[in-house]
């Protein structure tokens, strides 16, 4: 049989048990005391700290035998030792994330109806919430608002954005906040002692800091600890089996960064690295100690939970740099733990971070140049013309001019639109056909929407002076004729163009009947399958002319 756990070991059995939730152990046993107990309960917080544990404790609270409501729960009793070993029916403990769907959930409702077997009343405690599928939480709320009142519900999560606003309203909610380090350092070390461990302080508090307020992650450490060093655990073994660096070397690094002396923060790196630490490790350390420096700067420093020690060299460092530095170079530190995920190389982000941390940051705008500046500038660069040539090409940017009288408004000079536009030479199909994209350009000045018809169409046939222009689509040949300004607009503009009176005439392009045909031949539509597509026809004639 495998050894127990020490986080099972050791689970809280009573509301004294549970260690930094004092404001909800407090609330839960005043409403035990005054007769109290809500239907529903949402206890919500980071892993491990403590929300199951206590939902047990509950549980075996509201159904404790003991007379003295004060001594609930006394685990001594016939229903506290059933819960304790886990062989009582009226505690049902479901898994969320197992048990998604709304058929558990109906499952549930079928069941809730049944009175409990032993116990006062019948709990459930549903662990991981925030998985369960929204037609399962539609599916519980009926349920969950009015219960029978032999049940008692309990949703424990880490997730509580995750649950609907439906049912945390239909709750009483208990927030669980993280185990301060002071508090973890004394749950830790109370276990040791039971344990028989011996323990340095310092291995005590880097084991602390690393749970990270929780105290099942602290406790499952601490137990890995005594399967690799024994009973007599130093600071070396837990950096060993962290992979972290030395506190000096991580001070050492944070120093260089202050010091803004790049050598010695890579030497100190390196150190690091070939002594076993993990980069990763590495870069979270510099972080959390870079962090205690900015509280030191920005006059925050009671929040740290660090030694005296620590504490003054944290100050002396603050001393030497200020809250811009130290901030960017936890971002820069930040961001290189996250790449040396994919890096190819085990310390290149580190050193990167190291050098820009070090480094003082580009200014964000220059000041604008001077006169000087700009000529010197200049003169040293071949490709920029001198200042003079500039200066004479330059026109001023405002000019004051006389207003203009009655009689200068009224013999004002033509706009773009009416100056004539220069010849293109004699008037012939083929002249037209050349110079086609110049003429809609100058159509589009005076008729910007009825020039886009004419991107589709071509001249045709010149006979006399009638210039027959093909559409290709008839929507377009239709409105482009109806609409007679743009028909006069577009004849004026090729008459002076040419210097020679024309008459429109727009009639849909035979090259779309032909094009229509031509995607109807199998060898044709074989290769559109394929892809391809028909762009254009050429008539006989036009590969004789060309």
């Amino acid at each position: 049989m495998p050894a127990q756990a020490l986080y099972l070991k050791y689970r809280p059995q009573s509301f004294d048990d549970v260690q930094g939730q004092d404001h909800i152990t407090h609330t839960l046993k005043n409403a035990l005391v005054l007769n109290r107990i809500a239907h529903a309960y949402l206890f919500t917080g980071t892993r491990g700290t403590g929300k199951t544990s206590t939902a047990r404790i509950l549980a075996k609270a509201v159904n404790c035998l003991d007379p003295d409501v004060t001594k609930r729960p006394c685990n001594k009793c016939a229903i506290c030792r059933a819960i304790n070993e886990e062989r009582l029916l009226d505690l049902v403990e479901i898994d969320a994330a197992s048990n998604t769907g709304v058929d558990n959930i109906r499952d549930l409702r079928e069941k809730v109806d049944f009175r409990p077997n032993e116990a006062r009343y019948k709990v459930y405690i549903i662990d991981e919430a925030h998985m369960l599928s929204n037609a399962a939480f539609n599916a519980l709320l009926k349920t969950l608002e009015e219960p029978p009142p032999h049940v008692i519900f309990i949703l424990a999560t880490t997730e509580v954005n995750r649950v609907p606003a439906t049912i945390t309203s239909r709750c009483q909610r208990f927030d669980f906040k993280r185990a301060s380090l002071q508090e973890l350092m004394d749950q830790l070390g109370a276990i040791a002692k039971q344990e028989g461990m011996e323990l340095e302080p310092a291995a005590l508090e880097l084991v602390a800091r690393q749970a990270n307020g929780s105290f099942r992650d602290g406790t499952s450490l601490l137990d890995q600890l005594t399967a690799y060093s024994g009973d007599t655990i130093t600071l070396q073994h837990v950096q060993v089996l962290l992979g972290a660096a030395s506190r000096e070397l991580i001070h050492e690094i944070v120093a260089s960064i202050t010091a803004r002396d790049v050598g010695r923060g890579i030497t100190a790196l390196d150190h690091a690295v070939d002594a076993g630490a993990d980069p990763r490790q590495v870069a979270r350390d510099v972080v959390d100690y870079l962090r205690g420096v900015l509280m030191f700067t920005v006059q925050s420093d009671m929040l740290l939970n660090v030694g005296e020690e620590v504490r003054s060299e944290m100050r002396a460092l603050a001393a030497q740099t200020n809250a811009e530095q130290v901030s960017r170079a936890i971002r820069l530190f930040s961001q290189a733990a996250l790449d040396l995920r994919h890096s190819a190389s085990p310390t290149l982000p580190l050193e990167m971070a190291l050098v820009e941390a070090t480094l003082d940051p580009a200014p964000i705008a220059a000041s604008a140049p001077t006169a000087s500046s700009r000529a010197a500038a200049a003169s040293s660069n071949p490709f920029v013309p001198s200042t003079t040539a500039v200066a004479q090409k330059r026109e001023p940017a405002f000019q004051r001019v006389p207003a203009p009288s009655k009689k200068a408004k009224a013999s004002a000079p033509p706009t773009a639109h009416d100056e004539p536009e220069p010849s293109l030479g004699k008037l012939s199909i083929s002249a037209v056909k050349q110079h086609w994209g110049d003429l809609i350009a100058r159509f589009q000045k005076v008729n910007k929407s009825s020039a886009a018809y004419l991107r589709d169409a071509e001249p045709l046939t010149l006979k006399g002076d009638e210039l027959t222009i093909g559409f290709f689509y008839p929507l377009h040949a239709e409105r482009f004729n109806n609409d007679k300004d743009a028909v006069s607009q577009f004849n004026k503009i090729i008459s002076q163009t040419f210097e020679t009176k024309v008459h429109l005439k727009c009639i849909v392009s035979p090259k779309r009947a032909k094009m229509q045909a031509a995607q109807d031949d199998p060898l044709i539509r074989a290769g559109m399958n394929l892809g391809g597509k028909v762009s254009n026809i050429i008539d006989e004639e036009e590969e004789d002319s060309e």
